[in-house]
């Protein structure tokens, strides 16, 4: 005995406290089991082995771009084009480009997919005007349109409808009267036979498009002062234009717009619609064209927590009179869940991938089956590493991702090519 007095009820509380904490540890530990199990996927995944990226051509054909970038700072050369079948995704095929010279191939820019249509352009050597051209897989590419003056990128060709749409600033009327004048307002040539131009007057406040079927979505910021060409040097001047005005009668200063192809105003496309929240930053186009579809909250979702992007998707149709987002799918497991959805895709069936972007703590990938309406993780990066851009193929049965410019393809396990 050391000759001092105890007292038994702190030996007590002492014991007590011992057990209580020994629990927290067998607690925690069997969450650290939950979440390891939970970090489990129900995909195979593919390393390809391919430093590049590309798009579904169709359900058995990836397209790859190829190419390196020779020092950093300097421009990306492409290689060349290839594809994959997935089923065999270390037999890449190089798709034959002649007649386009190899010079002229390594500054293909923009490849994408419309179907079983690749799309990609190239910009002439001064970087002034650039062509865009078309490819089937087995054929030689075809010029879709050229600009003489400005650019013109791939998503502003519609396959499916076969048109081309262009804004110019050098009319003052809302759209060129018809499709041989708006050749000449929007500074094409070379158009592809059976192919129509819309040409648009960009209005001033205009800062970002989204081509959709028959339109497109703008984005429309008013400013108080803008900048002017005054005698060979710029200056900051007060807007003398009024806000763009809405059909019915309101003034907009900034916000989200569909137009038709005529630049009519069919409906502002609200960022705020209780009890939804919308992020502009993940705007994606379906493959039909017909909705456009963004990361979005809920009244309630995420707690206390203050995250810039929500962990559902919200769908908002361009081809009806019912303009309204609706909540496509939940990607979270409750309304407290940390999830906050970063680049979206979607496919004709209305399945949807996302990337999260480690405000659980990791970078992973998920995926929404519209058929059985599941939600499942692909992919769980092993590390804070940069995940790009998942894309689904036609049918949702692959997808493909980059980690680290790596191309990765995966599947869901037991499906049999």
């Amino acid at each position: 005995m050391d000759g001092r007095v105890h007292d038994l009820s702190m030996i007590a509380l002492r014991q007590q406290r011992l057990v209580i904490i020994f629990l927290m540890i067998l607690a925690g530990g069997l969450l650290c089991s939950e979440l390891t199990a939970d970090a489990k996927s129900d995909y195979d995944i593919i390393n390809t082995g391919v430093n590049g990226g590309g798009c579904w051509y169709d359900e058995s054909h990836f397209i790859v771009v190829k190419g390196q970038q020779p020092a950093p700072g300097q421009e990306f050369e492409v290689e060349g084009l290839y594809y994959l079948d997935p089923n065999y995704p270390k037999d890449l095929k190089r798709i034959d480009l002649s007649p386009l010279e190899p010079s002229l191939q390594r500054h293909i820019r923009d490849v994408t997919c419309q179907g079983q249509t690749v799309l990609f352009h190239i910009l002439t050597a001064d970087k002034k005007r650039n062509t865009v051209y078309f490819i089937n897989i087995g054929q030689s590419p075809r010029v879709v349109v050229a600009k003489q003056e400005g650019f013109i990128l791939p998503q502003s060709v519609n396959v499916r409808e076969r048109y081309v749409l262009g804004v110019t600033n050098g009319i003052s009327e809302p759209h060129s009267p018809n499709a041989e004048q708006a050749v000449k307002d929007c500074n094409f040539s070379n158009l592809m036979d059976g192919y129509r131009v819309f040409c648009l007057r960009h209005d001033r406040g205009t800062k970002r498009t989204w081509p959709v079927n028959n339109g497109f979505v703008a984005q429309y910021i008013w400013e108080e002062t803008i900048r002017m060409n005054k005698n060979g040097q710029y200056q900051w001047v007060p807007n003398q234009e009024p806000p763009l005005k809405l059909p019915d009668g309101t003034a907009l200063k900034q916000g989200y717009l569909l137009r038709n192809l005529e630049n009519q105003v069919l409906a502002k496309v609200k960022m705020e619609q209780p009890p939804y929240a919308i992020y502009r930053n993940t705007f994606i186009v379906n493959p039909q064209g017909n909705a456009l579809y963004a990361a979005c909250s809920k009244v309630g979702d995420h707690g206390t927590r203050r995250l810039t992007v929500g962990g559902r998707v919200c769908r908002f149709p361009m081809d009806g009179v019912n303009y309204q987002w609706t909540e496509a799918a939940a990607m979270q497991q409750s309304p407290q869940d940390p999830i906050s959805l970063q680049q979206l895709n979607t496919n004709e069936r209305g399945d949807i991938v996302a990337t999260e972007l480690a405000h659980r703590g990791v970078t992973s990938i998920w995926k929404y089956t519209a058929a059985t309406r599941q939600v499942g993780k692909v992919y769980q990066a092993s590390s804070l590493t940069d995940l790009g851009g998942p894309q689904l193929s036609p049918t949702g049965q692959w997808i493909s991702f980059s980690e680290r410019q790596i191309l990765y393809l995966a599947r869901a396990k037991g499906v049999q090519p």
